[in-house]
């Protein structure tokens, strides 16, 4: 179990965007983030694996706010800004019991949220970058 970091900051790179949406945030979210809907607020708020109710992602947050700020959130699409150097192409990506973050292993509630894919816009001849494909 490794939790994902970004390499890049407050921000990830949106390379493609087939479904989102754009609502205030309950709380401080990281770029980055797993984000679920606040089932009373109706604002995005950090979702984890540690329970069913807090393991209902709904996308990934795209940039850092502070609570009351609107975020874009992926739940559907390609993110780059991942270190996801250490995992293999087509690994799942799951949510991870800490608040917020994403990890290689399961949390207590098993949750995929999308899989390393290449992306070949990279320099012919060297490895393909790897970026997260977000599936849910």
């Amino acid at each position: 179990m490794a939790a994902i970091s970004l390499v890049t900051a407050g921000r990830v790179e949106i390379v493609e965007s087939i479904r989102q949406m754009t609502l205030p945030a309950a709380e401080a979210i990281t770029a980055g983030a797993p984000v679920r809907l606040d089932t009373t607020t109706g604002k995005f708020t950090n979702a984890n694996g540690s329970a069913s109710g807090e393991a209902r992602v709904w996308g990934i947050a795209t940039r850092t706010v502070i609570a009351g700020e609107p975020v874009t959130v992926i739940r559907n699409g390609v993110l780059d800004g991942f270190d996801l150097s250490g995992m293999n192409y087509d690994a799942a990506v799951y949510v991870s019991d800490t608040d917020g973050r994403l990890d290689t292993a399961a949390g207590t509630v098993s949750t995929v949220v999308g899989r390393v894919i290449p992306a070949t816009s990279t320099t012919l001849g060297t490895a393909y970058d790897k970026v997260l494909s977000v599936e849910l």
